[in-house]
């Protein structure tokens, strides 16, 4: 296969998953060029000129053609100081004595709110907080700094729960985890070279 992808994908997919995997995919594929595109913010493949997306959370739009590639395990965490300083929620009650970094997207003005699974059912609790990020590496920074609980893909802070850095909490009901596709529009005939990305 040979010629050019254009991919786009969240930051936290491409740090902390899709790099680890680039040397294999170009001895492989020697001769497509990969153009990969950074951005927490949904792009549009056709207006936009992208071949395909990879992208997270549950889908709405039914023109396009998803491929399931799997799911992040979502948690709960925040700095050893922080809990420290905070306590250490035991449930969700003790979520109104906390503050929280905040995400936004621009597909969603809510955004202090944290999402849990208790008893079989889902639960939106609301944590106050001081700052929101609509980047992932910097949403991570923040809650590094002390800024509050955060909630996101386990896999993206691996390294810092692994070192104590961070802390996950309330792990006795962490959200349902979060489904990762990739997209593409149906009328786009799919290159080899798209194909062996998507592979």
């Amino acid at each position: 296969p040979q010629g050019r992808v254009r991919v786009d994908m969240p930051g936290g997919i491409a740090h902390a998953l899709i790099l680890s995997q680039l040397a294999q995919f170009q001895a492989r594929f020697p001769d497509i060029y990969l153009m990969i595109g950074i951005n927490d913010c949904q792009v549009d493949l056709i207006q936009d000129g992208v071949d395909c997306v990879i992208r997270t959370g549950r889908l709405h739009d039914s023109t396009l053609v998803a491929r399931h590639l799997g799911e992040l395990r979502w948690i709960t965490c925040a700095t050893p100081s922080y809990l420290n300083q905070q306590g250490i929620p035991k449930n969700l009650k003790d979520l109104q004595f906390h503050r929280a970094v905040h995400y936004f997207a621009n597909t969603t003005r809510r955004t202090g709110e944290l999402h849990f699974v208790e008893a079989g059912e889902k639960v939106v609790v609301p944590v106050t907080g001081t700052v929101a990020a609509n980047e992932t590496g910097l949403y991570i920074k923040l809650g590094l700094a002390g800024g509050g609980l955060m909630q996101l893909a386990e896999i993206l802070v691996v390294d810092h729960l692994r070192t104590g850095d961070l802390v996950e909490v309330l792990a006795d009901v962490r959200p349902e985890p979060v489904p990762v596709s990739l997209i593409y529009p149906h009328h786009r005939f799919l290159s080899p070279a798209m194909r062996a990305f998507a592979d």
